[in-house]
């Protein structure tokens, strides 16, 4: 334990003094900043309500506050700015000091390879919780500074989204390391690593809409149903003709099937599932007592939360067997 803790820790030093981590965090915190600067008094004046939330192949009602709205936004910036981390941390970790030589100084000390790898995703999984906590305190305290209401804040649904989004950046920290253990270049792994992540946050999503309004088919056309109703009273009787327009039933089951379709073909999409997980943790508030409970909401996500461990554990098991017997010559 106490080499991986050593490799930890050296490794954590490293990614936090590169460039591209002081970038990426730089850039995310300006954009928080931004988005708050320029929205507070929208934030501030808006109430509290149910809303259906559609993001990414992802969708459910989200009970908007005030504060959740601010954390919804936070969350699906790093979204982008957390997988581009994860992954550009990953995409160089091993392959770097192959192409360096360190690796063999490294192995010739009493360091075992599982060690090693280990420790590299342990130090780089602690940059990620680095960067999610200071996103965090710089988000609330900026609330703070712009009068923002904090009525609603649930430190329990933060907590929950903080370890989401943690999961969620390990899942694109694991094919990071997958790929420098498959590939030799550093240069090649960053490459291949930022092609991976605009292609699950930008490419798939499109592509699963696309491929679900061929399955779903058009949008229904509106028509008029005319109905006629007789009622007799005494001797007299009176005919009603009444009508009614069918386009918002059948909009809704339009866009309910091709919803269904779309999670379907999102199915090994992280990002989708990050999405639904998201929209479960602000499906209710504890303060109001209103709309989904969050142990309630959380059974409706397990599905997603396995299959972005699964996602996780599938790449770092390659990695892993790659590294334990390659030739690091």
């Amino acid at each position: 334990m106490s080499a991986i803790r050593s490799i930890a820790s050296k490794e954590l030093y490293v990614a936090v003094k590169t460039k591209r981590f002081i970038i990426i965090l730089a850039t995310y915190l300006l954009f928080i900043f931004l988005m708050l600067y320029f929205e507070r008094e929208w934030i501030s004046q808006s109430k509290s309500s149910v809303v259906h939330q559609s993001m990414l192949g992802a969708s459910g009602p989200v009970y908007m506050t005030p504060i959740s709205s601010i954390f919804i936004n936070n969350a699906m910036l790093f979204m982008f700015f957390g997988a581009f981390l994860g992954i550009l941390l990953g995409a160089d970790a091993i392959n770097r000091e192959i192409t360096r030589g360190t690796i063999k100084v490294l192995l010739g000390h009493p360091v075992y390879r599982d060690e090693v790898v280990n420790g590299k995703f342990l130090g780089n999984a602690l940059a990620l919780v680095l960067v999610i906590f200071i996103g965090f305190m710089f988000t609330i305290s900026l609330a703070l500074i712009f009068g923002i209401p904090m009525e609603g804040l649930s430190i329990t649904r933060l907590l929950l989204l903080s370890i989401l989004l943690l999961l969620y950046t390990l899942v694109f920290l694991s094919l990071g390391i997958m790929i420098s253990s498959l590939i030799r270049s550093p240069e090649t792994a960053m490459l291949i690593g930022v092609g991976l992540v605009i292609f699950f946050i930008f490419i798939y999503p499109l592509i699963a809409s696309l491929i679900a309004d061929r399955m779903v088919g058009p949008e229904p056309e509106c028509y008029t149903i005319m109905t006629e109703r007789v009622e007799i009273v005494g001797t007299s009787t009176f005919t009603y003709r009444e009508s009614s327009n069918s386009c918002e039933d059948m909009y809704r089951e339009w866009q309910e099937e091709k919803q269904a379709w779309e999670k379907r073909i999102n199915m090994l999409n992280p990002v989708t599932h990050f999405a639904q997980l998201m929209i479960y943790t602000f499906a209710g508030d504890e303060e109001a007592n209103d709309f989904l409970p969050l142990s309630e909401s959380l059974g409706y996500g397990i599905n997603n939360l396995a299959i972005l461990i699964v996602e996780l554990l599938f790449p770092f098991s390659i990695a892993y067997m790659r590294f334990m017997t390659r030739d690091l010559r």
